[in-house]
């Protein structure tokens, strides 16, 4: 009897386990979504031709990531009730300086930004879409769980003993910051890059698609290094990553978890799933 109780207590473990995961894929596909509502409602009725497209997607990329990073370094890590609210770590890590911005840094990283929206834009096939809400619903959720894979395969041959050179400025911190995302060398630059734009090659792009992945992208991708649980991502996962040097190679844990490299971070209640609640229910119920 007790080992049918076990039993079953593992098992709904691992369900549980993959609601987080899941409400990830949920959250990025619905707020890229209401996002790409706003932009389709802006660029409807104006002519955009591919220069034009090409300048607003790195512009956007540009202004967004810069935006966002300020926003989480200067204003929510600068209040100490959110701060503390909003981390979960493991492991306390020593403070380290993180790198400063420089005239040279940002004007080579615009550069590597426009030339890589000019190529993905010039090279991607374009489909029009319109505002459908169930089209554009599917097409970010199989946008993420594909760019998530992508991204897991290449971050983990990066950790390869023949591709690890490239991958150490970006672990030079083992603490982490948001900026640090974009703390990389350009040949790490090229492959995750790569990466990330594979499943636009597969299922198209939409202008306005293009310009809510940027944002919603950007987003997740600065929390994900900024020690911080905001929304997306558990403030832990990315830092266990850069503490430990391996493991948690994903976006986020389905991956890691499907080929066994998790290293698995303190759980928050989600506002989709509360796993951390369930779970609690779960092994009272079975004591």
């Amino acid at each position: 009897m007790t080992f049918q109780t076990s039993s079953k207590v593992t098992e709904m473990q691992k369900i549980l386990n993959f609601c987080s995961e899941i409400e990830f894929y949920l959250k990025i596909a619905i707020s890229c979504t209401i996002v790409q509502q706003i932009f389709y409602l802006l660029l409807n009725n104006i002519e955009i031709n591919f220069i034009t497209q090409v300048l607003l997607y790195w512009l956007l990329g540009s202004i967004s990531f810069y935006s966002i990073g300020i926003l989480i370094e200067k204003g929510i890590k600068s209040n100490d009730v959110l701060k503390d609210k909003l981390t979960a770590r493991v492991q306390t890590v020593k403070n380290q300086p993180f790198p400063s911005f420089t005239v040279k840094g940002i004007i080579t990283g615009e550069i590597k930004a426009f030339l890589s929206a000019l190529i993905i834009l010039y090279l991607a096939p374009e489909v029009h879409r319109g505002n459908s809400l169930l089209l554009n619903l599917g097409w970010f959720l199989m946008r993420i769980v594909a760019a998530d894979f992508c991204f897991y395969v290449a971050h983990r041959l990066l950790h390869t003993r023949f591709l690890q050179k490239i991958h150490l400025k970006h672990h030079e911190f083992r603490d982490s910051s948001s900026f640090v995302a974009g703390h990389k060398s350009l040949v790490e630059y090229v492959i995750v890059a790569i990466a990330d734009v594979l499943p636009i090659f597969i299922f198209g792009y939409d202008i306005t698609q293009l310009c809510a992945w940027s944002v919603i992208g950007n987003a997740y991708n600065l929390e994900g290094h900024s020690s911080l649980s905001i929304f997306f991502i558990p403030s832990d996962f990315h830092d266990l990553h850069h503490t430990c040097f391996n493991g948690n190679y994903g976006i986020q844990g389905f991956w890691d978890r499907i080929f066994n490299t998790l290293n698995p971070p303190n759980k928050k209640p989600g506002i989709m799933f509360p796993v951390s609640f369930i779970e609690d229910i779960t092994i009272k119920s079975s004591i």
